[in-house]
């Protein structure tokens, strides 16, 4: 009988511990849902429950020397509270976040993500260099992670040392993630294919755009305002700087064009309607510039 009893107990004390854990990822499920939909404060406090299921199922397991289920709970916990850095962030509360970043990173030093996310604060708070250091040693850690080097090219671009961001831009386009394979019509007739592969690079192109055009590289900032355009066509900020660039240079029509595009992809884009009218009376052209608006 004794037996049979310990068998219904260990069952029970089985049920009680998968209990915990599905209590703990649907009250993370929530949070989640929660952060997207924007309501962060709860989504927060969401966090903060579900955590605390992961740090009471950890001790439970620990008494009874479930050593490796503790340790995967603590992970879980961690992760938990971790992911609390990136709702504060939005509430613009990024001392807070900060200060999470850098417990994550005391109890995991090498992990990619928080040390990353470490850089990224420290750039968002304007505290340049170190954000530099922070994102040199997440590199190190994972020499082709994008993100590091696109925030990295994005700090120097504010340090205005721009050669050098320059070279950064090429590392994060070089390393950014794959959107999908475009395979050619027909191209089961090539034995030697050759798929456009599209990155997911369009911001990268147009921070390397703008930083060209800070060096007075209007061409080549053209070039990358376009390859930022071919993956992202719905970019108004990339049309609008491109006009700016090419007025710049004299390419008077195709600056209309460009900055036509970006009122097309955001109707309410100020800059770039002025830019236009500007440009239209700067041609003489002041019936299209008083159209313009008065249409708008």
């Amino acid at each position: 009988m004794n037996n049979i009893k310990d068998m219904f107990q260990q069952a029970s004390y089985k049920r009680k511990l998968k209990q915990m854990v599905k209590n703990a990822e649907s009250t993370y499920g929530k949070g989640y849902v929660l952060h997207e939909i924007g309501r962060f404060e709860d989504a927060l406090e969401k966090y903060d429950e579900a955590a605390s299921i992961w740090e009471e199922l950890q001790q439970e397991l620990l008494q009874n020397e479930m050593d490796d289920e503790a340790e995967n709970a603590a992970k879980r916990e961690l992760e938990v509270r971790f992911n609390k850095c990136f709702i504060l962030f939005k509430l613009d509360k990024k001392e807070e976040a900060l200060a999470i970043v850098e417990d994550t990173i005391q109890k995991t030093p090498d992990d990619i993500k928080p040390v990353f996310s470490k850089g990224f604060l420290l750039f968002n708070i304007g505290q340049y260099e170190e954000a530099l250091r922070i994102l040199d040693k997440a590199i190190s850690l994972e020499p082709e992670y994008p993100d590091a080097w696109c925030c990295k090219a994005n700090t120097l671009y504010q340090l205005e040392r721009f050669e050098e961001a320059l070279e950064s831009y090429e590392k994060a386009i070089e390393f950014a993630d794959i959107m999908h394979f475009n395979f050619p019509r027909y191209s089961f007739l090539n034995t030697n294919p050759d798929p456009t592969i599209k990155k997911n690079a369009s911001g990268i192109w147009y921070c390397k755009a703008n930083t060209l055009e800070k060096l007075g590289k209007h061409k080549e900032a053209i070039e990358a305002y376009n390859n930022a355009l071919e993956i992202k066509p719905a970019f108004s900020d990339a049309w609008y700087c491109m006009g700016n660039t090419l007025e710049e240079i004299g390419e008077n029509e195709n600056a209309l064009n460009a900055y036509s595009n970006a009122l097309e992809v955001e109707r309410g884009f100020t800059a770039a309607l002025e830019n236009k009218a500007n440009l239209l009376f700067k041609l003489g052209r002041e019936e299209e510039a008083k159209e313009l608006l008065g249409s708008n």
